[in-house]
Parts: C-alpha cells; sequence; structure tokens
C-alpha cells in the first residue's frame, strides 16, 4: 500500500521488470530518482524478486529500503530502522538470505497483534476492517513520508521525525 502510495503521488506507473517479474516505478523522492518496487510473488518469497533486482540495478544492501508490516508494533505506528532479526517475518527473511545480509533499512509498519487467539498468519492476510479505513489511510501516508526522510536524510534524523509523530 505505502509503495502504491509512492507511485501514485508521483504521477507514475507501474510496469514489470523483465528480469526480476517485479513491478517498478521510478518517482523522484528527497530530489532523488529512486526505483520503487513490488514483488509479484508470495512476501514470504519476495527475495526472489528482490535479490535480481538489486543486482540488475546495483543497489548495494545499506542503500535498500523494505517496507514491511510489523506485527509487534501497535497499530497504525511507522517506525524505522536497519538491520536486525526477522522476528519471524518470512518475507524478511527472504529478502536477508538473497541479499547476504540483514542490514538494510526498514519502515516497519504497525498491525499490532491479532486479537484472541487468531492465528498470526491468518491476521497478517486479512483485508483492514473498514472502521479503520482512517487510520489505515494516515498510517500508508506516514509510510511515504517515512520512505521520503529516510530518502533525503540519514536513519537518525528519519527516526527522531517519525518516531514522534
Amino acid at each position: 500500500m505505502v509503495a502504491d502510495g509512492l507511485v501514485d503521488s508521483a504521477g507514475e506507473r507501474w510496469k514489470v521488470h523483465k528480469k526480476s517479474g517485479a513491478e517498478v516505478a521510478e518517482v523522484r523522492l528527497g530530489g532523488q530518482s529512486v526505483l520503487v518496487a513490488k514483488p509479484r510473488v508470495y512476501m514470504n518469497e519476495s527475495g526472489r524478486q528482490i535479490g535480481p533486482l538489486a543486482k540488475f540495478y546495483s543497489v548495494a544492501p545499506t542503500d535498500l529500503i523494505v517496507i514491511h508490516d510489523e506485527l509487534d508494533i501497535d497499530f497504525g505506528l511507522v517506525r524505522l530502522k536497519r538491520g536486525g532479526g526477522e522476528g519471524g517475518h518470512n518475507g524478511l527473511r527472504s529478502i536477508s538470505q538473497v541479499m547476504g545480509t540483514r542490514d538494510y533499512l526498514r519502515v516497519r509498519m504497525g498491525i499490532g497483534r491479532p486479537p484472541g487467539r487468531q492465528d498470526p498468519a491468518d491476521f497478517v492476510l486479512k483485508p483492514f476492517p473498514s472502521a479503520d479505513r482512517a487510520e489505515v489511510e494516515l498510517m500508508i501516508r506516514n509510510g511515504c513520508d517515512a520512505v521520503e526522510l529516510l530518502v533525503s536524510q540519514d536513519l537518525e534524523s528519519a527516526q527522531n521525525t517519525v518516531h514522534a509523530w
């Protein structure tokens, strides 16, 4: 959703990158040209397309920004970090394997824990409830702003801004 927001706000359109199979769009963020990519495979296998794409465009792992859902952050919050564990997130595990490191930037979109005894896998695959629509839209805008800050500032400065929201 955040990737779509970045591309839509730039007035660009997605196209399929032939060598990786991912959808890509070039946008301007923070005065720089940035490639936004959206894998067209299951999240758990996203490294399959991110790895070849990073190789084709010579993107170092330290320049990669991965936007992902995060169960361990309250719903609606956005947090930034570099590296760290995957916390059971198979999509991050897939990306770390193909990149050969966990040392990439992360925009962590808080979705909170599932209610009751609901299986976390089922929880992350369900659409957001319509009652949360306004909060989801705000979270997406904040995610887009966070990505732009990471592109235009250093991590610590971006964190100081984003973590104060």
